[in-house]
């Protein structure tokens, strides 16, 4: 595929004959591929009246769900450029029109979708050849960076992952996850525009959408994230029937060893993690018969999707991908020295390590790890052996400024049961050297997490520093007779 035109081509060629592509339930009438292919050339009629043509920025503003799916399509159909923004807060579609500069806006209006052409900017953003969306993702600094991507590098990722994971034409895809995130993209998106698999668009994961959605008879596909596998581990009342559901996938955070466990033991499936990166697409898939490689070793992403290959170099291990699926790179174009793409690879922000059988395991972030006294520690090793220990339930690790050794760790813990720093220390020296040993340990109720399962680090600094003793003991025990602030917990 050379151009955007190419995927909605694509959709045109497969979709048709499909009399229900697009469901809901929330009780709106199923789509047929007709009816999808007639609303997005609407959509597309009113972009070229608008102005918008081959190459033109376009911004999906708070659009979602089935107005999303409309929109990428409108846009491709008219040889565009997407830039999907979800909910927003209007600073940031400022920050973001301020940023990237598009030549046109998507939004909804009172009979749907309308197009509002942007001609109070004069500058537009330099684009690669064939670039079909702008990706969002958050740059080390906490600004918001974009990922070029071209038609051919999305094609390459959604027949990767197709092939990887053994998605056929007739599952549906439960969409949970926004669909404007790259996971969805490679994962819900793709699969429909190639193969016309069906969407059953679930717009907010609450307990009876979900119970509902993945009860479904049809052969049925469920990419989540970590916090929705845990919180369907632990539903109340009950859960969900498995009928028709043959696939479970998590990704966009690490898969812990006990959320995978806790969901098999209920439901009888297997969770199989998933590893990418919005820059490359899908990168690693846990595609053994069992589907245990989470519940086997804390880490394991499983071995690399047919076209990757994947690496880790230098001393912190740094994961290295190629493939097809690759992205044209950062826009606007990053300043010289910024070495993350080199043609089809791109460097990673992660370390791991790669196994004689080809498993990666994902051992902490390049950049994360904490010079203790001049040695270096990877603070995922310690969460590792902290949560193979019986009673915890959730581990974070993070380094702290120390006068003496420059830097110490700290480990915050949510523990099950009763479980005491002696206790917690004990079993840390039996796996681990003195100098990787925390000075500090700090008892909260829950680890703080963003939606999609990733520890918030600062809300954990911010615990860390309101709990000055390091004998803090978990909810419901005894209270130390020192008064201390309160640990940040999660919301």
């Amino acid at each position: 595929m050379n151009s955007p035109r190419d995927l909605f081509a694509s959709l045109e060629s497969v979709a048709a004959s499909k009399h229900r592509l697009v469901k809901s339930c929330e009780g709106a009438p199923a789509l047929g591929g007709a009816e999808l292919l007639d609303r997005a050339l609407a959509v597309a009629k009113l972009l070229a009246a608008a102005g918008a043509g081959r190459g033109d920025l376009v911004l999906l503003q708070e659009l979602s769900g089935l107005p999303l799916v409309v929109g990428l399509l409108a846009v491709w159909a008219r040889d565009a450029v997407a830039l999907p923004v979800e909910a927003a807060a209007p600073a940031e579609i400022e920050a973001i029109r301020g940023q990237f500069h598009p030549g046109f806006v998507l939004v909804t209006g009172g009979d749907g979708l309308e197009a509002v052409k942007l001609s109070w900017r004069d500058e537009t953003l330099a684009l690669p050849d064939g670039a079909a969306v702008i990706k969002l993702t958050s740059g080390s600094t906490g600004k918001v960076r974009g990922i070029a991507v071209r038609a051919a590098q999305l094609e390459a990722d959604g027949r990767q992952i197709l092939q990887g994971m053994g998605i056929h034409p007739e599952d549906t895809n439960i969409a949970v996850i926004p669909l404007s995130h790259s996971y969805a993209l490679g994962n819900l998106v793709m699969p429909l525009v190639l193969q016309a698999s069906p969407l059953l668009l679930v717009s907010a994961p609450l307990p009876e959408l979900l119970r509902e959605a993945l009860s479904r008879e049809e052969p049925c596909v469920f990419p989540g994230v970590p916090i929705l596998f845990d919180n369907l581990a632990n539903l109340p009342g009950q859960g969900f029937l498995t009928r028709g559901l043959r696939l479970c996938i998590s990704a966009g955070a690490p898969l812990r060893r006990g959320v995978a466990q806790a969901f098999r033991r209920r439901y009888g499936l297997p969770v199989r993690a998933f590893y990418g990166a919005s820059e490359c697409g899908g990168i690693t898939f846990d595609a053994s018969p069992a589907g245990d490689a989470a519940e086997i070793e804390e880490g394991c992403v499983g071995t690399a999707l047919p076209g990757v290959e994947i690496g880790c170099e230098g001393e912190e291990e740094r994961i290295t991908v190629r493939s097809a699926a690759v992205a044209a790179g950062y826009v606007p174009t990053p300043p010289a020295g910024d070495e993350t793409f080199s043609g089809a690879t791109f460097r990673t922000g992660d370390s791991g390590r790669v196994d004689a059988a080809g498993r990666l395991t994902l051992t902490g972030r390049t950049g994360s790890l904490v010079n203790v006294a001049g040695r270096k520690v990877n603070p995922r090793e310690v969460e590792t052996v902290l949560m193979a220990m019986p009673g915890v339930a959730d581990a974070a690790v993070v380094g702290v400024p120390d006068a003496a050794r420059g830097e110490t760790l700290v480990a915050c813990l949510v523990a099950r049961r009763e479980v005491t720093r002696k206790q917690v220390m004990d079993r840390l020296r039996v796996d681990l050297a003195e100098y990787k040993l925390p000075r500090k340990i700090v008892f909260v109720e829950g680890i703080p997490r963003n939606d999609r399962g990733k520890v918030a680090r600062e809300e954990i600094l911010r615990a860390v520093d309101s709990s000055a003793d390091e004998r803090l003991r978990p909810p419901g025990s005894e209270a130390p007779k020192r008064r201390r602030s309160r640990p940040t917990h999660a919301r």
